[in-house]
């Protein structure tokens, strides 16, 4: 078969395809009209070229390990007023941050998670899954054996990712994530209760004074009533 009707034949599947389709899925496909000198990946990297010299308003990429016709960005406006009664799901701030942790942080555990963000997140993991923005990837081979969580090819395809090496880079963010899992908890606890006890001294303190006082103040009534009664003897 000719390039320029293999070229057709991988149009009409990616058209008709409602997710990206790895390059081994369309040889698979088309294995059989390939020549020993046909190259598939330069084939589709041919066709990708193609479509941006054309100018078109949609493109072929290769997104979450897979090749797919998509809008350009610049359309999006239009797109969302023919897509208006849709209900389209965002991701609050809280799943963003989850989401964002587990990305960068894969393969990760929950307990590992809520011990980042100080808070439980397991409702939070509970929505990405169903979502299918992340899974179960394997155990940690740990106490108890927790499980632990990975991205999926959803996550890659609904931000327009081709694999996870297009992350955006932040500097630092190692020593920032290992800061926030090195802070203590107990901190504010052993400032209550060293607080607490330093309270309870200085109560016992002032308890201890008000009694000397008290007993002071009896003996010198006492003292002054004897004084008083030898006066009227006297008298």
């Amino acid at each position: 078969m000719e390039i320029s009707e293999i070229k057709k034949v991988i149009e009409a599947l990616l058209f008709v395809s409602d997710k990206p389709l790895l390059t081994r899925e369309i040889k698979a496909i088309i294995k059989e009209d390939l020549s020993e000198n046909n190259n598939l990946e330069e084939i589709l990297k041919q066709m990708q070229e193609e479509y941006n010299q054309l100018n078109l308003a949609f493109e072929l990429k290769f997104v979450a390990d897979g090749w797919t016709f998509a809008t350009k960005s610049q359309y999006s406006p239009w797109i969302k007023k023919l897509l208006k009664e849709k209900t389209i799901l965002k991701l609050s701030p809280s799943a963003m941050e989850v989401l964002a942790i587990i990305a960068y942080k894969q393969p990760i555990t929950r307990a590992e998670i809520d011990n980042i963000r100080g808070v439980d997140c397991g409702g939070v993991i509970d929505t990405l899954t169903d979502r299918k923005f992340i899974k179960i990837v394997g155990r940690k081979e740990s106490l108890g054996r927790p499980l632990l969580y990975g991205t999926t090819q959803e996550f890659l395809r609904h931000f327009g990712l081709s694999h996870l090496s297009e992350l955006p880079i932040i500097e630092n963010a190692n020593d920032i994530i290992q800061n926030e899992e090195q802070k203590t908890q107990e901190l504010p606890f052993e400032n209550m209760e060293s607080n607490e006890i330093d309270g309870n001294k200085k109560q016992e303190s002032m308890t201890v004074e008000n009694k000397v006082d008290e007993e002071n103040n009896s003996v010198n009534r006492e003292q002054q009533s004897i004084q008083n009664k030898n006066n009227n003897e006297n008298i």
